[in-house]
């Protein structure tokens, strides 16, 4: 009995969907010394092979996830992606264009080289910066009209050629620039880990280098009881001893006999105290030298802590350092992560807080409701996603990409792409505004974009497999040093504009080119070789503006072709 699973599959495609999906997502966990393929091109691959063997896909799969993708993009860049013109960020903006600019030069520079056929050039842009966005917005160039193919191939063949084109060469930008990025600091003798060190310890302490936010830390900050027995200290306030300089860790309540006394700088330490400290254990040590012993308290143990995540949401104090916010020296409160754009930043004293930043804080209740009083908005606790305005909005969008205007005899639009993008980015930063509108959490966020990305990339490689091998055959090499061309071009000139033009920090910088790169492994290599999160703040500041950037890069190619 001879089974014939393609046969199966194909009468089921339901089921073949699923093993599509499944087996990516297996072939993404391959990889070498942790640096994995990755779900995408694992998907992509098993698209192709399908593909390649006959299995078919209706096109409403891939049109769907293209949808949820492209608008999930917009969505989650549109709060920081206005902010990036602000403050710090015009550097961003700058390298970002940079990137770009030079990306798009480089590769249709070699598309006209090496006489690439319609199609791969913009195969290449998306698979040597690893950006899917760019691959979907070049193939919607197509599907929308708004560009027309070369005469003498049709709408399905330059498709085609996109995919393999970025397949070929996303394995290239994957890997090269995580080695090429290994590579330069070397030759151009900087000190990543040095930079990230020298940037970390100016931010993190005062003038007097101490620790006065307790942010050294890791995990949640915990409490602890002590008595005052330290004599030396009898009747000096908390000003005096410089307590929360000194220890990095706060005084959340002090009773005296059965009185719990009122704290400020002015709260004087008297023998026998009871004292409830907050803070991480190494600021707890520095706190029992000036204090005394740890004791068991029943009573104060039993203090409310509470952990929130707050977005900050007042623009009277957004663009206000950490250390201006207050959040431990006037609320008693410690900062446990700062998160911007969904990326972990070091939380730093002199590090500016944005519009839209959200900042994870413990400490007792009533002080935590001051705090989100002045910062903004917690995050609320439920898990509802408005999807009303979900769909409202992918709506919008695809009218907006609908749409043209002629100029004399010629129709202009922006796309679906276009489209979904600007109405998404409107959607995210009206959410950033207003944090309860349009809410889509975290999870949902993730699951919405990923499941889009990965519908999207079967419906790819599904209809691109049966060209795939004709299509290796007669461009593969040069699918190749394109690739190799596109990757290193750009980060040598961003590196190079980086630091000589804008004077970045090594560590900022090369975080920075992994964000205009829109390389997340990328990333993990180069804080690793830091020995440091500081390359996350270059990340998250250059990553949204990026993304959308690379988006309309891919239109434009096709344009340009």
């Amino acid at each position: 009995m001879e089974l014939d699973i393609f046969g199966i599959l194909d009468a089921h495609r339901e089921l073949g969907l699923f093993v599509i999906l499944g087996l990516g997502y297996a072939v993404g966990k391959i990889g070498v010394r942790g640096v994995k393929l990755g779900s995408p091109m694992g998907v992509l691959f098993a698209g192709l092979f399908f593909g390649h063997h006959g299995f078919a896909l209706s096109p409403l799969i891939g049109t769907l996830g293209f949808i949820f993708f492209i608008y999930s993009v917009g969505y989650e860049a549109g709060p920081r992606f206005f902010s990036s013109f602000q403050l710090d960020g015009v550097r961003y903006v700058q390298l970002g264009l940079v990137l770009a600019a030079t990306a798009i030069g480089t590769t249709m520079l070699a598309a006209q080289v090496l006489s690439l056929a319609p199609g791969y050039a913009a195969g290449v842009l998306a698979g040597a910066l690893t950006s899917t966005p760019t691959l979907a917005a070049a193939q919607d160039a197509l599907t929308s009209g708004l560009v027309d193919p070369r005469e003498g191939y049709t709408i399905e063949t330059v498709k085609n050629n996109i995919a393999v084109a970025y397949a070929v060469t996303y394995v290239i930008g994957l890997a090269g620039l995580i080695v090429v990025l290994q590579i330069l600091p070397r030759l151009l003798r900087l000190d990543l880990e040095g930079d990230a060190r020298a940037l970390a310890a100016l931010a993190s302490a005062d003038k007097d280098g101490d620790d006065e936010m307790g942010l050294a830390g890791k995990g949640m900050p915990s409490l602890r009881i002590y008595e005052m027995r330290r004599e030396q200290f009898y009747g000096k306030s908390l000003d005096d001893l410089k307590f929360l300089q000194a220890t990095g860790a706060v005084i959340c309540q002090l009773r005296r006999a059965e009185t719990l006394i009122e704290l400020g700088p002015d709260t004087r330490l008297e023998q026998g105290d009871h004292i409830v400290v907050l803070g991480y254990r190494a600021n707890q040590i520095r706190a029992a030298r000036i204090i005394g012993e740890e004791i068991d308290d029943p009573d104060l143990e039993k203090t409310p802590i509470s952990t929130r995540q707050i977005c900050l949401t007042n623009r009277e104090v957004a663009g206000r350092t950490l250390r201006e916010l207050g959040i431990t020296n006037t609320y008693a409160c410690i900062t446990n992560r700062v998160m911007r754009g969904g990326v972990e930043l070091p939380a730093q004293l002199d590090m500016r807080m944005e519009y839209g930043d959200y900042l994870v804080v413990s400490g007792p209740e009533p002080n935590l409701e001051r705090v989100i009083a002045a910062l903004g908005i917690a995050e609320p606790p439920e898990h509802q996603t408005d999807l009303l305005t979900f769909c409202l909005g992918i709506a919008a969008g695809l009218i907006v990409g609908y749409t043209t205007f002629k100029v004399g005899t010629l129709p202009l639009g922006i796309g679906t792409a276009g489209g979904l993008l600007v109405v998404g980015l409107l959607v995210g930063r009206l959410r950033g505004i207003h944090p309860l509108f349009g809410r889509v959490p975290p999870g949902a966020r993730f699951l919405l974009m990923e499941l889009g990305l990965m519908l999207f990339l079967a419906g790819v490689g599904v209809r691109a497999g049966a060209g795939l091998l004709a299509g290796l055959t007669s461009a593969g090499p040069s699918l190749v040093l394109s690739g190799v061309i596109v990757m290193l071009l750009p980060t040598l000139v961003g590196v190079a504009y980086g630091r000589y033009v804008l004077g970045m920090n090594s560590a900022i910088l090369f975080g920075a080119l992994t964000g205009g790169l829109t390389s997340t492994p990328a990333l993990g290599a180069v804080k690793a070789q830091a020995r440091s999160n500081v390359p996350a703040i270059g990340y998250a500041g250059v990553y949204a503006f990026a993304n959308i950037l690379l988006a309309i890069a891919g239109q434009l190619i096709m344009i340009l072709e």
